[in-house]
Parts: C-alpha cells; structure tokens; sequence
C-alpha cells in the first residue's frame, strides 16, 4: 500500500513539472528578449530594419519582409495591405508595402534592395493576418537581395535589436506625450496610451489624427531604410 501511495506521488509531481516547463502558444511564438516582453515579440535569428520591418532569410538567396510586432501593435486595427508593383526592383529605403486604417495610411519601407519575388496576396482578402501572427503567415514580401552582405551592417538582431527596440519604445512614449492632444479621440483615453512603465498600449494609434499619423511615419518609418 506504502508503494502504491509513493508511486502515485511520483506520478503526481512528475504531471505537475510537466505542464509547469511545458511551453505555452506564446512562447511557441521563439523566445522573445527580456526586455522587449511582455508586449513585443522579437523572434531569435530575424534581423530588423529601423523603419520596423523585419527579414528573415530563406535558401535560395531569398528574404522575407514583414512588419515588426511592435508597429502592429500600436497601430491597431488593418483594413488593407498595399504593395508596390510586382516584379519590380526596389533600392533599401524605397516603399514596399501600406497599410491603411479607415483614411489613414502607414507605408513601410524596403529594409534590404533587391528584386521583389513575390508579395503575401492572404494579406489582400484577410489582412487581419498580419496582426495575428506578423512573424509566420503575416509575412508581405519576398525579396531577392542583391546586396546584403553590405546592408546587413545596418540591421540589427538578438541582443542588439532588443537595445533598439527599449529605444524606440521611449522615443515613441515621448511622441505620444507631446501628441497627446491632437493624437487621443478624448482626454478619457489619456490615461490608456502608457502602460507597464512606460509600454504604449496596444492600438493606440488608432485614436489619432490623420496629421499624427504622417508625423510618424517621418519620424519612424521614412528613414527606416536608410543607414
């Protein structure tokens, strides 16, 4: 009976360590930095472009391009994706792709130059996609880079991007301060756009201006292309 009884509590504890160290759906989503969690995810291995677009390579000399977590995210809600001609060659700074909310409109530039292969068409019928998994099936572009051996010296990745993103992140907690007028729908709202220390809450964009929304774009996205 003593056997029995160990036993099951062997059973037991085992069980319970089981699915204590069992990863979780969101973890599954590769390890994001300390410093970037709970809020924006940042996968190992991906290089990240200043205009918060992300590449990760493929064989065959190809690149993947997306958006980063943490533009999806505050931007909110997307009703459309745009891209640029297909076929086409694009320099590193040039416009790959716009989202659009309503009437306001986000364009993201080419992090790398290369010829585009291919773009995302889920993204046209369901551009949802892109805020539901952003690293996997929300991918926008396929690139073949035709210099990024060169122009990987401007990306950042690992510990590098996640020092990069703690900036961006208090580089936009003061654009949201000072935009706090123009930016909130009402002064209600106020106390929603900083969370977690200083974290910009999810969606936030959507309570701002058309104006709010082309100043960011200058101050975040315009330049993101280049070194």
């Amino acid at each position: 009976m003593v056997a029995i009884l160990v036993v099951a509590t062997i059973i037991v504890f085992l069980a319970i360590d089981y699915f204590v160290k069992r990863p979780g759906k969101q973890e599954a989503v590769r390890t994001m930095s300390e410093s970037a969690k709970p809020r924006f995810a940042m996968p190992k291995g991906y290089f990240f472009g200043r205009g918060h677009t992300w590449i990760e390579l493929l064989s065959d000399n190809l690149a993947r391009v997306g958006l980063d977590d943490f533009a999806q995210k505050i931007i909110g809600r997307i009703d459309d994706v745009d891209f640029i001609a297909g076929d086409s060659e694009v320099a590193k700074g040039d416009k790959l792709f716009t989202v659009r909310q309503g009437e306001k409109t986000l364009s993201f530039r080419a992090p790398i130059s290369g010829k585009v292969v291919s773009f995302n068409d889920e993204l046209v019928s369901s551009p949802e996609v892109l805020r539901k998994k952003p690293y996997s099936d929300g991918w926008v572009a396929i690139l073949e880079p035709a210099n990024f051996d060169q122009e990987a010296k401007s990306l950042s990745r690992g510990n590098e991007a996640a020092q990069w993103l703690r900036e961006e992140i208090k580089r936009f907690r003061n654009f949201i301060t000072v935009q706090e007028n123009t930016l909130l729908a009402s002064p209600a709202k106020a106390g929603a756009t900083l969370l977690d220390g200083g974290t910009p809450a999810e969606g936030v964009m959507e309570h701002s201006s058309k104006e709010t929304w082309q100043k960011f774009e200058a101050d975040f996205l315009a330049n993101g292309g280049s070194d």
